[in-house]
């Protein structure tokens, strides 16, 4: 006889920007969907679990009968479990998942939609101890979650293709000769997929899709506003020039409310680029990094520095913990003597 304990954690779908999507095909759709390759025991700290032979650990998600989607983890031992023990790895088990550390098991269906599963806050983890044995993987559960997650970038695809409903539909040559004498009138492009695109820490690796998928939308970002732009940083200018050239606001800002300007902090050459479009360097935004100078030096980069310092970065802002780019230097930084001089010699002048 072996004891089966089930771990819950209420669960949500999120895009790019952390906006909850909420449509019940999709969470109907991913109900089922499961790590085969990992399991959370590989990464817990539980004292009893050599002595309990515990097995199993692998998440998935489950749509209870409300619809409501839970990221849950079955284990089994050859013992029933002590409430102190069953804490102890409800609390282990929750941890994980809301680091991020079981929940990576989902990246595959983030790589196809751009669809992110996130732990549901407030958090709600739950641990039932019942006779049986736990869920594990199956010859056929590969199988499984690549039909539900092409089931599910179809879906997606639909969600983004919709286009939203205006109040009055015009004739189209009457919306295209009023969008010529009023630019304001012309209907914003669904964004969507090229922002999911944008949002991954592989962007620069993805040129070719970006491109294709900006195209798909008449090349016109025109009316990006503040806030809706993804968080990410330039690391090379060949995406940000083909952004800008698309229409891109210089001065927008992403949806942690940092510029552009402070994205690029890091690479001197996307800094150019920005500089060549009047930004203001030294704006302050409402991220903890305040300014692009502030930023730059936060991650150790002298010539990012030195260059925003030879255009006119003003070293005495401070951010919104009160210190200056001189107080938040790169600790480990080779360059860190380097860019403390900098920015002395110009706080100086």
């Amino acid at each position: 006889m072996r004891y089966k304990t089930l771990n819950s954690l209420r669960a949500q779908l999120v895009d790019h920007d952390g906006a909850i999507v909420s449509c019940e095909p999709l969470t109907l759709k991913l109900g089922g969907l499961a790590c085969y390759s990992d399991s959370v025991l590989n990464y817990a700290d539980l004292p009893f679990a050599e002595e309990t032979a515990l097995r199993g650990g692998y998440p998935r998600l489950v749509v209870d009968e409300k619809g409501n989607l839970t990221i849950t983890v079955e284990v089994d031992s050859w013992r029933k479990l002590t409430p102190k023990e069953v804490r102890v790895l409800r609390e282990d088990f929750a941890g994980q998942l809301t680091d991020g550390i079981g929940a990576g098991c989902f990246d595959d269906l983030t790589t196809a939609t751009g669809i992110a599963v996130a732990p549901r806050f407030p958090l709600t983890s739950k641990c039932k101890q019942t006779e049986g044995t736990a869920w594990r993987p199956r010859a056929s559960t590969k199988k499984g979650n690549e039909q539900r997650i092409s089931a599910a970038a179809i879906l997606v695809e639909k969600m983004d293709l919709a286009c939203p409903k205006t109040d009055a539909p015009l004739k189209s040559t009457a919306r295209e000769k009023d969008a010529v004498k009023n630019p304001d009138t012309r209907k914003k492009p669904n964004l969507n997929k090229l922002f999911r695109l944008l949002a991954k820490p592989e962007r620069n690796q993805l040129f070719d899709q970006i491109k294709a998928e900006l195209e798909a939308c008449g090349n016109d970002l025109t009316m990006v506003g503040d806030g809706e732009y993804p968080y990410g940083n330039f690391n090379e200018p060949k995406l940000l020039r083909l952004l800008l050239n698309a229409g891109l606001p210089p001065e927008t800002t992403d949806v942690k409310r940092y510029s552009l300007l402070i994205q690029a902090a890091c690479d001197p050459k996307s800094i150019e680029l920005l500089l060549k479009h009047s930004v203001n360097i030294n704006r302050v935004c409402d991220g903890d990094d305040a300014t692009a100078l502030i930023r730059a030096a936060r991650l150790g980069k002298r010539k990012s520095v030195e260059l925003l310092l030879k255009n006119g970065a003003d070293p005495s802002i401070r951010n919104k913990a009160g210190k200056a780019a001189i107080e938040v230097v790169d600790k480990r930084s080779r360059d860190r003597q380097t860019i403390i001089d900098l920015l002395q010699s110009r706080s100086g002048e």
